[in-house]
């Protein structure tokens, strides 16, 4: 069940569609926090383009190098 709560106490009331503490309910407050910090911090549009882009990045290439590992454990196990 989903409830409307604000998670910060701030000038910019962010409303919450989840269950409070649940997991979908602390990513979107995180989410909301670091957004607000850009603001707060006066960030141009520019620097948080290329914050997210470079933490998509990250992520892709993570996955990638272990998509490939576990590829040559299946290629290795295929061989014998």
């Amino acid at each position: 069940m989903k409830t409307r709560t604000p998670i910060i106490p701030s000038t910019y009331s962010i409303v919450m569609d989840y269950k409070p503490y649940s997991m979908e309910w602390s990513r979107k407050r995180y989410l909301a926090e670091a957004i607000q910090q850009y603001f707060e911090s006066g960030a141009s549009t520019v620097t948080i383009v290329d914050d997210i882009v470079d933490v998509l990045e990250q992520n892709a290439n993570q996955y990638r190098s272990r998509a490939d590992k576990i590829q040559e454990v299946l290629n290795s196990i295929k061989t014998y």
